[in-house]
């Protein structure tokens, strides 16, 4: 046995029998000259090994204490993430709300019958900007119909089936709109431009437009009702053949924010304002 584990397995042993001979004894410790000796040379191995007791005990403590924390913040992260998740949907149902309350706001507004639809769709590979929404022809929607938005013209109805639509975006370089410079009644006609942006041609030379000018619709395409928002001149330019102005226009609509629309109930040549239309749903 090393000389270490040794000297302490002796120094052990006699700390135990002096342990013995101290409490085997009918009187108190401190009443004998033994047990005084004996209490001497054992009390500050005494201390040490309470000490020892002590802290061993405080960190059992501080450990059940520990983990009773930890389930309470992992019961209090549960807790704020459930609430932060009903917020979440609060949130959600206010903005659809206000959404909706635009439309109906703007359907109220319109000569023309109107639908409101939701967009359940989206298509905007290559060059063709389009949206399909839950409206078809089972609904009254048909091609060519416009759609808006409060904001502005969102674009037009090309195909639909049944129950479902597809909607040519304003930005599509393949759709037209006739529209006016609102404050100076100057017309030309709107399409869409490979940058998500718009492009109005066919404005007399000497029209007195600027940047900033509103652009709004016609009317005289016969798809889109007239003094619908566009949107704003962004620069004017003459065109190629120098014969007229042509502007770029910033559109009115966020494209890419769009989650309900208001499909007005027209068709090409006219509208269509026969009777009871507007409620079918």
């Amino acid at each position: 046995m090393p000389r270490s584990i040794r000297e302490i397995a002796i120094i052990l042993l006699f700390i135990a029998g002096g342990l013995v001979i101290l409490f085997s004894t009918g009187t108190q410790p401190g009443n004998s000259a033994v047990g005084r000796a004996l209490y001497t040379v054992i009390r500050p191995f005494q201390q040490v090994v309470f000490g020892i007791h002590s802290r061993i005990g405080n960190v059992w403590h501080s450990y059940f204490d520990l983990v009773g924390v930890k389930e309470q913040n992992k019961a209090l992260q549960g807790e704020i993430k459930k609430l932060q998740q009903q917020n979440a949907a609060l949130v959600f149902k206010e903005r659809e709300n206000r959404r909706l309350r635009k439309l109906l706001n703007l359907k109220r507004q319109h000569e023309f019958p109107s639908i409101v639809a939701r967009v359940i769709g989206e298509d905007a590979v290559g060059w063709y900007k389009t949206l399909f929404i839950d409206r078809g022809a089972g609904d009254g929607v048909l091609p060519d119909m416009s759609v808006t938005v409060a904001e502005g013209v969102v674009g037009r109805v090309t195909r639909s089936s049944r129950d479902m639509s597809q909607v040519t975006l304003l930005t599509d370089p393949g759709l037209s709109a006739g529209c006016r410079i609102a404050r100076t009644r100057d017309r030309g006609v709107v399409s869409g431009a490979l940058d998500n942006g718009c492009v109005l041609r066919y404005i007399r030379l000497e029209a007195d437009i600027r940047p900033g000018d509103e652009v709004v619709t016609s009317g005289l395409d016969g798809i889109f009702p007239r003094g619908l928002p566009v949107g704003r001149i962004a620069s004017v330019s003459k065109g190629e053949q120098g014969l007229f102005l042509e502007a770029r226009v910033i559109p009115a609509v966020n494209f890419s924010e769009i989650e309900e629309v208001l499909v007005v109930l027209g068709q090409r040549g006219g509208f269509d304002v026969r009777p009871g239309l507007e409620e079918r749903r």
